[in-house]
């Protein structure tokens, strides 16, 4: 999968090769890069003008699918492909007919090439006829390249701020990478074979029920939350100071108390125990939509945001445990093999 970092390289150098390359090369970039951002719309607007007329129209139907994001809305009628296709022939009507120009990119600047070369060898031509044309070619052409261009700018602004995001996430991922690698170095492949699921599942869907792999992946998810409980506070066999069970089966009650030793400010307990509340509640939500008819799409994109959340809230755990560690003079695992 390409990142923010590579498809931004992409459109700055379309940006800044944009006025010295050609129209129909600046375009084609353009439909590369909203293909690669899911861009579906414009990616088959712009490919319209690419094509040539005519061709077989079962090809030419598999080629505009083949820029789809999600292929499953073809034909739909109101789809990204079917507005694609409106806007590119209400672009290219012809004024006072019914009729579209039809030509590519390619065949517009021929003729516009050929119809000043007829003109320049003297041969006579149906001036009024001619001067229509050619005006509206470059009307196409004038309009194609300010779409083309207003697009890359607006990839450009959408992607130099995706770029920071996925900066900053990325930072984040590798200390929690590295805390999980030294404090429970198993959840590292765990976290990974949920991910596998999930993709499974999502490369899945619609066409089969994944409800199996779903459900895998939130049993996975569940066990990673636990096995970081078990090491940052190990079950018990007394309950708390208020009667609170601590035993192997109530590491949510571990977590709580964990939470308690851990953090002093009130509103910051607060704020971590909704997080949490909030992922088990997405436990829940998975849990009884595979046991329903929910459309696939929708169970993989919450069981995906469930698996992200599972991840920041280990590694949240795993910090608050570093951070407590440190503060009572016992160094971690991490923070000796950083001293050597």
């Amino acid at each position: 999968m390409a990142t923010n970092d590579h498809i931004l390289r992409l459109v700055r150098k379309a940006l800044d090769e944009f006025d010295d390359t050609d129209l129909e090369v600046s375009v084609r970039r353009a439909v590369r890069i909203a293909n690669l951002v899911g861009d579906t719309k414009y990616a088959i607007r712009l490919a319209l003008d690419l094509k040539t007329m005519g061709g077989d129209r079962e090809t030419n139907g598999e080629i505009s699918r083949m820029l789809m994001e999600d292929p499953s809305t073809w034909g739909s009628m109101t789809g990204p492909a079917e507005q694609a296709l409106k806007a590119w022939m209400n672009d290219r009507k012809i004024e006072g007919s019914e009729n579209i120009d039809s030509h590519s990119l390619a065949q517009l600047e021929f003729w516009s090439k050929e119809l000043e070369w007829i003109k320049e060898s003297g041969e006579r031509v149906d001036y009024e006829k001619d001067l229509a044309t050619r005006v509206r070619t470059k009307q196409i052409l004038a309009r194609t390249r300010h779409l083309t261009f207003a697009l890359l700018c607006s990839w450009e602004r959408r992607l130099d701020y995706g770029t920071i995001n996925e900066s900053i996430f990325g930072g984040y991922r590798v200390k929690v990478d590295a805390l999980l690698a030294h404090g429970v170095p198993d959840l590292l492949q765990q976290f990974s074979a949920v991910y596998r699921r999930l993709q499974e599942a999502a490369d899945s869907a619609p066409e089969r029920n994944v409800t199996e792999e779903l459900s895998q992946a939130i049993t996975t998810c569940r066990r990673i939350l636990k096995a970081v409980v078990d090491h940052v506070f190990p079950a018990r066999d007394e309950p708390s100071a208020d009667g609170v069970i601590l035993d192997d089966s109530k590491h949510r009650n571990r977590l709580s108390a964990f939470i308690k030793q851990t953090v002093s400010s009130d509103s910051e307990q607060a704020l971590i125990t909704a997080i949490l509340a909030g992922l088990y509640e997405r436990f829940s939500a998975i849990d009884k939509m595979t046991n329903k008819a929910v459309h696939a799409e929708v169970a993989v994109r919450i069981a995906n945001l469930c698996a992200l959340n599972t991840y920041i809230i280990c590694g949240e755990i795993i910090t608050l445990h570093t951070l407590a560690s440190e503060k009572q003079g016992e160094q971690t695992p991490l923070a000796e093999s950083a001293a050597t």
